[in-house]
């Protein structure tokens, strides 16, 4: 069964790498962009600096789910490598809860605050649009994204715990 969760997981970091790739190619053509018509044309385009700034946005919050995916998120073991690996494996699977936890908070109060935050509209995009599709909603959406990775490294964990699985190696997906 964890065998086919982590696919759907692969799945969807592949979508989360090309929306990120996408967007560090909108950021560098925007401001390439902006710098043209301002230094060139002495005209810069008010909404390039605004569209940027957003996919930016968008960008941190799409890499920290593919980073959690893809287990490169900072992790610091002082005593945890020295335990036993079902103790080790029982730790993980804690802290893993309480990411969990946290995750779906973020979540359930992002979901809240994007009906407020939606009655604003953006500043000088050419089109308006209501700013939380540029400020909570990437946060919900990421923060949703992990709750489903969680989920699946608190269960692999309990796998070791209980004795169903050896060891912890998160796979990468097979990505080029």
């Amino acid at each position: 069964m964890l065998k086919h969760y982590r696919r759907l997981l692969d799945r969807i970091g592949l979508v989360e790498q090309g929306l990120g790739l996408g967007l560090i190619v909108l950021i560098v053509v925007a401001i390439t962009v902006q710098v043209f018509s301002r230094y060139v044309l002495g005209r810069p385009i008010a909404w390039v600096e605004e569209s940027a700034t957003y996919a930016f946005i968008w960008m941190v919050f799409v890499g920290a789910s593919l980073g959690l995916k893809l287990d490169r998120h900072i992790v610091i073991e002082t005593f945890g490598r020295f335990l036993p690996m079902r103790m080790a494996a029982a730790l993980r699977a804690a802290v893993f809860f309480l990411i969990l936890l946290t995750l779906i908070v973020l979540v359930f109060q992002g979901t809240k605050v994007m009906g407020v935050e939606g009655r604003s509209k953006t500043i000088s995009l050419p089109i308006e649009l209501p700013r939380s599709w540029f400020y909570s909603l990437p946060l919900t959406l990421s923060a949703a994204s992990m709750v489903l990775t969680a989920v699946y490294l608190l269960l692999k964990d309990l796998a070791v715990v209980v004795g169903w699985h050896q060891g912890r190696t998160m796979a990468a997906p097979e990505v080029t």
